[in-house]
């Protein structure tokens, strides 16, 4: 579950930083971005507010919500690697 959250927050996270573009994002395996963006468009983040995404009060509900759908899309263990990468833009995008 650490690691979705950690993937929904970067996700989160590179939305919301500055309006440039993040390259970590780069690093999220392409089957979990879907998840994240829509988990977090369900909590009133933008698909590029990292921010907001990163913030304490999105990123467990983004994480919540995104949690099936990145493991059902990804597998458990490429649902690891989405985490980890979606921490690493909370970190270099925010």
């Amino acid at each position: 579950m650490k690691f979705i959250h950690l993937a929904l927050t970067l996700s989160g996270a590179a939305i919301a930083s500055a309006q440039t573009t993040c390259t970590a994002t780069a690093a999220i395996p392409t089957c979990g971005v879907a998840c994240i963006t829509s988990a977090a468009s369900a909590v009133g983040c933008a698909a590029t507010n990292y921010a907001c995404q990163c913030s304490s009060s999105a990123s467990s509900a983004i994480e919540a919500s995104a949690l099936d759908c990145v493991i059902s899309a990804c597998g458990l263990v490429t649902a690891l690697e989405v985490s980890s990468a979606a921490a690493a833009i909370c970190t270099a995008c925010v």
